[in-house]
């Protein structure tokens, strides 16, 4: 092994070790494993919209996609593993399709969905990515017209081969890696110049030499034109490869090239490219692809190794879902009488059951304190006679010793009984306390559960209900919530709602939105006024709620007010919740006022519920989750992130107001504003995802997290552009990008719950994180004038603690909760303490690993202080605000590249990790026009008339070279001058030779 060799490998190392966050991955719904070597349980989910007219086809298809990847998969991952078993969720509506019946694969948590398109990537294949890099994606999205053309010699020649394509995206899904290519307009470019050359090349991950023909699609010229503002190939140039180009990688880059079967490696043969502008690099901080897929669960620690397999054999099921199947397990032993957490349970059960619970599923209860009883056999809920009889059976009774285990071990044997043929099902726990000791406990369980695919969404009742709660939702797919004592039963009714969401398709017409919420008590204030906006997708029974009512009595009075002033004010009371009801509720601007009695004792919670409205097929929709699951042990290696996305129906919904509100053990509320600005937490930029870090789980125990979405003065936008994914370019004049449409849309508003999430060690301060990675460093201007040469550059401001500061803690006005506001324009510091700038000549000394090497090895490294500023600021802004600075650069040579990084660092001098990296270069004087009286919307402070300016391109924030080709163009005119000026000087000497001896 060479000396090079061995320092990537050692690079490698440690970078591993130092990026421990990686290791942070959720496995989410998906039940695929890899076990010896085989992939087992993905789930292909096909939607309703697919054509039913050529279902055999999109079936057949799918067969054919995965069998291709499975060897493709094998030889890429270094013969380390192969799709074995695939579920195949066809629509209940396709009844000549024969099928297998099961309940457990549903079509929101499958891996793959064959879906109508979504207009940002059309028929392209695409995986959704919300995670850093090593995560899980989301799931991989194919639509029904791209399956169904995978053999058109079309489709071959834009896309490739349907099982390249499908490991491309799998690695995307499963990995946590990203594309390794640039695109025609995208935000890599799709050309950049060689390090330390002056060639131009293709953005491409390749193991061997690129050659390539360029082609102007403007004119249809070979020859290319040079851009100014980037010194590379202007937004109208394309490539096509040579015949005799022939690379081994790589699958993340140009994937449709028959020779290309690897992905970029840390040694010589498949070696990556750490400076290349890609997505990939800026992600994962130039690390190569294979390191991060063997860095995977899948593969970490030895497992499956590899094996020769003579065979790759897929089995396929064909399933169809027919209605879910829920066993909800309550505990009744003596603790729930406390805080009548019975009553509660009892009232939520009995309102889940006659309003919530899907007609033709089945249900039945358990109950459980020292050993476990049937309290109803699994019904299928036909009509209201039924829910009737099964609401009066809810237990009221209660009974010692808490045997959760015997509860659930009960409600699997019910889910299994003799007979049965069908799988999976749902298991809603209720408990409030431990298990106690000596008998089942969930651990005894736990495996029974997971190998009959039944799903477990967890109900934690009161602080001290069992630890282990969270980690049983999150091995089996399901979803936890935690209920405070002083909470209504509307908070558990959620739970019991989210329960309805892991059906196998959930109907539009059975979806519920939430418009308005709002809590208050007699204590404080006797009213709860408020407004809400009905848009024209939803109005269709609008309830009013008011619950956790001491009696009839505590009521005074409650009522709607319509758009046009029509007033609502019947009242219906059952139990302790008091409702007010609209069959359809005029679009528009609503407003609502709840008045109570001075009798009242308990907080009131006030909410706003509607359905879509008749003929709407077409809803917005809001998710909520946090993406590290439920079960947290140690917060200090968790980087806790909270999502949110937007959609109406395929459509991304971007421009929206989005917070997040965090109640954590001690009843202090964390707001947070989730961003779709595609830096820090979040991912992608205008994808309708919206994200951020939640820096402050500084206390043991349950955090409930709910998100809020308004769009005032239609701010929002619905997405209509075209960004594309898994091919890089067409050939011929078509590209893969398009531009972006924007619709407004009116005023809406959807509240979602996020569930809970369970903090086992907390950070030990507030101040435990450091200031977040900068992924969007650019170079707007380099300023080169006869006196000196400086730098603009542009990037987001990170948090002093990830992305977010520390805010001002203050009392809510009508609550006891404690706020802490940690969006922009918070308190003290929500901006990082200072930022460290470094360039080099050379790329390893800029990089992470060697930021803070300070041998002289790295004495080609030049370090960018305040007596270097020339304009702008140095000092961080507050957390998410895009600053500017320009530097004065006095350590640089002409015709060099160089390339810079940056890094925030907190109070405590905790540093983030380095940024993106940027490259810049200063050509020859001689070949640069000089501008006067430039008037550029670019331009920044410093710059006077007479300068050079060399413009960048701020599309491109990871990367940006300028050209080597323009000092090239300079040495030959220079040559060509100094050859003309011989040849003048050669005719005169001639002429005055033959002239000399001439007499005057």
């Amino acid at each position: 092994m060479d000396r090079s060799s061995a320092l990537a490998q050692l690079f490698v190392l440690l970078f591993v070790i130092n990026t421990a966050e990686w290791h942070d991955v959720t496995v989410g719904a998906s039940r695929v494993t890899l076990t010896d070597n085989g992939y087992k349980n993905l789930v292909v989910a096909i939607s309703p919209a697919a054509p039913i007219d050529q279902s055999e086809s999109i079936i057949k298809n799918i067969k054919q996609i995965i069998t291709e990847a499975s060897p493709v998969l094998y030889k890429a991952t270094g013969n380390r593993a192969y799709f074995q078993s695939v579920h195949i969720l066809i629509p209940e509506t396709w009844d000549h399709i024969e099928a297998d019946l099961s309940t457990w694969e549903t079509f929101d948590t499958a891996d793959v969905i064959v879906d109508t398109p979504n207009p940002m990537h059309k028929d392209v294949p695409y995986t959704q990515q919300n995670g850093k890099c090593g995560e899980k994606g989301e799931r991989i999205h194919l639509t029904p017209n791209y399956v169904l053309t995978i053999v058109q010699e079309q489709n071959l020649a834009q896309y490739g081969k349907p099982g390249k394509i499908f490991v491309h995206e799998w690695a995307h899904y499963r990995y946590g890696i990203f594309d390794e290519y640039g695109t025609p307009g995208g935000e890599y470019p799709l050309f950049f110049r060689q390090s330390g050359t002056s060639f131009i090349e293709p953005n491409i991950c390749a193991n061997k030499k690129i050659m390539y023909n360029t082609r102007d699609i403007s004119n249809n010229n070979a020859a290319c034109k040079i851009d100014p503002a980037t010194n590379i190939y202007d937004q109208n140039c394309r490539f096509e490869f040579h015949p005799s180009f022939k690379p081994d990688t790589s699958l993340a880059s140009y994937h449709l090239l028959d020779s290309v079967v690897h992905f970029c490696k840390d040694g010589d043969f498949h070696s990556h490219r750490s400076e290349t502008p890609n997505k990939h690099n800026t992600m994962c901080g130039g690390v190569s692809t294979w390191t991060v897929i063997m860095r995977n669960p899948d593969f970490a620690f030895y497992h499956n190794r590899p094996v020769d397999l003579d065979q790759l054999p897929a089995e396929f099921k064909i399933v169809k879902p027919t209605g879910s199947r829920f066993v909800v397990v309550m505990d009744v032993s003596d603790s729930m009488k406390q805080c009548n957490r019975i009553d509660k349970l009892g009232e939520s059960v009995r309102a889940w059951i006659k309003n919530d619970v899907p007609t033709g599923s089945q249900l039945g209860m358990v109950m459980f304190s020292s050993t476990a009883h049937i309290v109803s056999e699994l019904q299928v809920i036909s009509d209201m006679k039924i829910r009737q009889e099964m609401m009066k059976k809810v237990p009221k009774d209660l009974y010692s010793i808490t045997c959760i285990g015997c509860g659930l071990d009960l409600a699997v044997q019910m889910l299994q009984e003799k007979g049965n043929n069908k799988t999976g099902g749902i298991i809603v726990l209720v408990t409030d306390g431990r298990n106690s000791a000596g008998y089942l406990d969930i651990s005894d369980v736990e495996e029974d559960i997971v190998k009959a695919g039944i799903r477990v969404v967890t109900v934690a009742f009161g602080s001290e209900a069992d630890s282990n709660i969270e980690r049983l939702a999150d091995v089996t797919g399901g979803k936890s919530y935690y209920i405070k004592d002083g909470d209504s039963s509307e908070a558990l009714q959620r739970a019991f709602t989210g329960a309805c969401t892991y059906q196998s398709r959930v109907k539009n017409s059975d979806l519920k939105f939430k418009l308005f919420e709002s809590t208050t008590s007699a204590s404080n204030s006797r009213s709860v006024e408020g407004c809400f906006d009905v848009d024209d997708t939803v109005g269709r029974n609008l309830v009013l709620s008011a619950f956790n009512l001491d009696d009839r009595n505590s009521l005074e009075s409650m009522q709607l007010s319509g758009p046009t002033n029509e007033i609502y004010d019947q009242i219906d009371f059952d139990t302790s919740t008091a409702t007010v009801t609209v069959a359809l509720a005029k679009v528009g601007r609503w407003d609502l006022n709840v008045k109570l009695k001075s009798s009242q004792s308990k907080p009131v919670l006030v909410t706003v519920k509607t359905q879509l409205r008749p003929n709407v097929t077409t809803p917005i929709n809001t998710r909520c989750w946090v993406s590290n699951g439920a079960d947290i042990k140690d917060a200090s290696h968790h980087r806790i992130r909270i999502h949110a996305d937007v959609w109406k129906g395929s459509h991304p919904v971007t421009g929206a107001s989005v917070k997040a509100y965090i109640v954590k053990p001690n009843d202090e509320l964390e707001i947070l504003d989730l961003l779709d600005n595609g830096v820090n937490a979040d991912t992608t930029q205008d994808d309708g995802v919206y994200s951020k870090y939640f820096a402050y789980p500084n206390q043991p125990g349950r955090y409930t997290v709910k998100c809020q979405v308004n769009s005032t003065n239609h701010k929002a936008l619905e997405q209509l552009g075209f960004i594309g994914s898994a091919s890089p370019q067409l050939f011929g004049n078509e590209t893969i990008i398009g531009e972006v449409e924007r619709i407004p849309m009116a005023n809406f508003t959807r509240i979602v719950s996020g569930g809970s999430f369970q903090v086992e060690i907390p950070v030990s301060s507030n101040d435990s994180y450091p200031p977040a990675e900068v992924t969007d460093l650019s170079i707007m201007v380099v300023n080169d004038t006869a006196t000196n040469i400086s730098i603009a550059l542009k990037w987001t401001a990170p948090g002093d603690d990830l992305d977010v500061g520390t805010g001002l803690i203050i009392n809510q006005f009508n609550t006891s909760i404690k706020i802490r506001y940690t969006h922009i324009g918070c308190g003290f510091p929500c901006a990082a303490s200072y930022y460290q700038l470094k360039y080099s000549d050379v790329v390893a000394d800029v990089i992470n690993s060697n930021f803070d090497d300070e041998s002289p090895k790295r004495k080609s490294r030049s370090i960018i202080t305040e007596e270097d500023l020339v304009a702008g600021s140095l000092q961080p802004s507050q957390a998410g605000v895009q600053q500017t600075a320009t530097f004065q650069l006095t350590d640089v040579q002409r015709e060099k590249p160089y390339y810079l990084s940056l890094r925030a660092v907190d109070k405590a001098d905790k540093a983030g990790q380095v940024s993106n990296l940027v490259v810049f270069f200063i050509p020859d004087k001689s070949v640069l026009v000089l501008t006067r009286n430039t008037e550029d919307e670019d331009s920044v402070d410093g710059m006077t008339d007479q300068e050079i300016h060399i413009h960048i391109n701020t599309k491109e924030p990871s990367y940006h070279v300028t050209s080597l080709l323009v000092a090239a163009f300079g040495l030959v005119l220079i040559v060509c001058l100094v050859v003309m000026l011989l040849v003048a000087v050669v005719k005169h000497l001639l002429v005055y030779r033959s002239y000399k001896d001439v007499p005057v």
